[in-house]
């Protein structure tokens, strides 16, 4: 009762308080923009790459690095089917399995929800039959709506047999951890560098919350602190004057 009747008497003991609270909010922000940041550091990392010198004593080496989720030749091919396209990546069935978390057969494409929409299809659906053509061949099969693609830009797969990867000259590389050193060092150029960029980029803006979020929460600790000895020099202060 006494806080509260202090809290309620003297200004300086308010923004004191509410300093504090704020440094606690700050803190559990950093808490939380630090979590994020750890998953980021451990989140798997996709490079799509060539090779000038060819994969053959390139692919061994990548089998036997602990941090190579997997990697698969991978081809490109246009869907095309009622007025619209859809670019498909064509991927081993194992690399979709270990890396994406989708037990694939042949002749059916799964393709995130922007590519879903983009297709023309109807949201409420989760799957539909497509005839078309496929890398300008006849196509028929079924095409499914697949939550464990990344989302933002559209994304389609589809499992092809090793016979139809053989000449591929692309390679995907799925890693435990971004490490595109690590790839430039077996001899691997990456051909999609916006992901390295995008993937720094978030990092970095995580950790400049963590830094401000952290900044912030010091300064209202110092300023509250400041606050509680004037409040205090005014409460001794009047209780002199009481007497």
């Amino acid at each position: 009762m006494k806080l509260l009747r202090l809290f309620r008497r003297y200004d300086r003991i308010k923004a004191a308080v509410m300093l504090l609270a704020l440094a606690v909010f700050l803190a559990g922000s950093c808490v939380r923009a630090a979590c994020a940041y750890a998953a980021i550091l451990r989140a798997p990392a996709e490079y799509v790459c060539t090779a000038p010198d060819g994969f053959r004593t390139i692919l061994p080496k990548l089998a036997e690095n602990e941090r190579v989720r997997g990697y698969s030749m991978q081809t490109t091919a246009a869907l095309t089917a009622q007025e619209h396209t859809l670019n498909v990546t064509g991927l081993s069935p194992a690399y979709l399995l270990d890396c994406c978390g989708i037990e694939a057969p042949f002749h059916t494409i799964f393709a995130n929800e922007a590519a879903w929409t983009a297709f023309g299809l109807d949201a409420a659906e989760q799957s539909a039959q497509v005839r078309g053509t496929l890398g300008g061949k006849p196509f028929s099969g079924e095409l499914i709506r697949e939550d464990l693609l990344p989302d933002g830009q559209p994304a389609a797969v589809i499992a092809v047999t090793a016979a139809e990867l053989h000449d591929a000259a692309e390679l995907r590389v799925c890693m435990t951890e971004p490490d595109p050193d690590l790839l430039g060092q077996l001899g691997l150029q990456i051909m999609n560098p916006e992901a390295q960029t995008a993937s720094e980029y978030e990092k970095q803006l995580v950790l400049l919350r963590i830094r401000f979020g952290a900044l912030s929460a010091l300064l209202a600790v110092i300023a509250a602190g400041a606050f509680l000895r004037v409040g205090s020099a005014r409460i001794h202060a009047d209780t002199q004057e009481g007497k």
